[in-house]
C-alpha cells in the first residue's frame, strides 16, 4: 500500500506543475550570465525521495511511558515521498530562492494481545484483544520556502548544491482495526479519551507543526554533459541530481491542546529534476 501511496502523491505533484507553467521565474541583478544557450528556462524543481521515519508519539510522555514502542516495536519506518518547488526568484550568480510543497506517506502496523491501559489520564495505546492486526498511517505534508545555492556548480567544477528549507508541516493520520476505523487502539489525554460508545468511531486527525531541512545535491551533468543536453532539448529538464538531506519536522500541535505527534528526526536520500 505504500507504493500506492507514493505513486499517487508524485503523480499529484507532479499533475500541478502543467497548472503553473505559466509562472515566471525573476531575476535580480541582472540575467544568468552562467546559463548556457542552449539550455532552456528553469522554473520549477521535482523531488523524489525515501528514508527512515519514527515518530514523536512517546516524547510527549517524558519516559513515563512509551506507547507508540509498546504497540509498534522501534524499528524505523520507511517514508516515500515527493516535493514540487517554485523557484520563483533567481539571485545572481548565487542561486534561486523558491516556494516548495511537498507530501508522503509511512504507516507501522502490530498484531498484539489486549492490554490494560496503565494510565488513563494519558496518552496510551491498546491492543485488540481479537488478534486483528492495528494500523498507524500517516500522511505528512509541509509547505516551505527553499534557498538553493548553486554558485558552485554552475561557475567552478565543483558539482555540489546545498540548500535549506524552513515553513510549517501537518500530518494527516488514521488508525485502523482489521479493516475498520476505530478508536479502539488510540487514547488520546485529556479531552479525547476513548469510551465503550466510541469503539466505532472513526479514528482519524492532523497535527499542525513546524518543517526544517537541510541538504546537499550532487549535480548528475558533470557525468554525462551531452546526454543532460539532450534531455533538456528534448524534455525541458535542465538538470538533475542526486541528494540526501537531514529533516527535523517538529508537528507537536504548536502549543495547542495535547495532540499525536508525528514528527520526526531523520534522512532522507533522493532524485531530483529541474525543468
Amino acid at each position: 500500500m505504500s507504493r500506492w501511496w507514493a505513486c499517487a502523491v508524485a503523480g499529484l505533484l507532479a499533475g500541478a506543475a502543467p497548472s503553473i507553467a505559466g509562472a515566471q521565474t525573476f531575476e535580480l541583478f541582472g540575467p544568468d550570465s552562467s546559463r548556457s544557450r542552449h539550455e532552456s528556462t528553469q522554473n520549477f524543481l521535482v523531488e523524489l525521495r525515501g528514508g527512515p521515519w519514527y515518530p514523536d508519539v512517546d516524547t510527549e510522555f517524558n519516559g513515563r511511558a512509551t506507547p507508540f514502542a509498546d504497540m509498534f516495536g522501534t524499528t524505523d519506518r520507511l517514508l516515500l515521498g515527493a516535493e514540487l518547488d517554485w523557484q520563483f526568484l533567481r539571485i545572481n550568480p548565487i542561486g534561486s530562492l523558491g516556494l516548495g510543497v511537498g507530501a508522503g506517506y509511512t504507516s507501522a502496523s502490530a498484531i498484539a494481545p489486549l492490554t490494560q491501559n496503565p494510565m488513563p489520564a494519558a496518552a496510551s495505546w491498546e491492543r485488540p484483544s481479537d488478534g486483528q492486526q492495528t494500523s498507524l498511517q500517516v500522511i505528512p505534508g509541509y509547505a516551505v520556502a527553499v534557498i538553493r545555492i548553486d554558485v558552485l556548480s554552475r561557475r567552478t567544477v565543483i558539482p555540489l548544491v546545498p540548500y535549506v528549507k524552513y515553513g510549517v508541516g501537518y500530518a494527516y493520520w488514521w488508525i485502523t482495526n482489521g479493516d475498520t476505523l476505530s478508536r479502539r487502539s488510540l487514547t488520546l489525554s485529556p479531552g479525547a479519551t476513548a469510551s465503550d460508545s466510541d469503539l466505532g468511531q472513526a479514528a482519524t486527525g492532523g497535527t499542525l507543526g513546524t518543517h526544517f531541512a537541510a541538504g546537499l545535491m550532487l549535480r548528475l551533468d558533470v557525468f554525462e554533459p551531452a546526454v543532460q543536453r539532450a534531455w533538456d532539448q528534448q524534455m525541458g529538464v535542465n538538470h538533475s541530481y542526486v541528494f540526501a538531506e537531514y529533516v527535523r519536522s517538529d508537528l507537536s500541535g504548536l502549543g495547542a491542546r495535547p495532540q499525536l505527534r508525528l514528527g520526526t528526526e531523520t534522512w532522507n536520500v533522493g532524485l531530483a529534476m529541474e525543468f
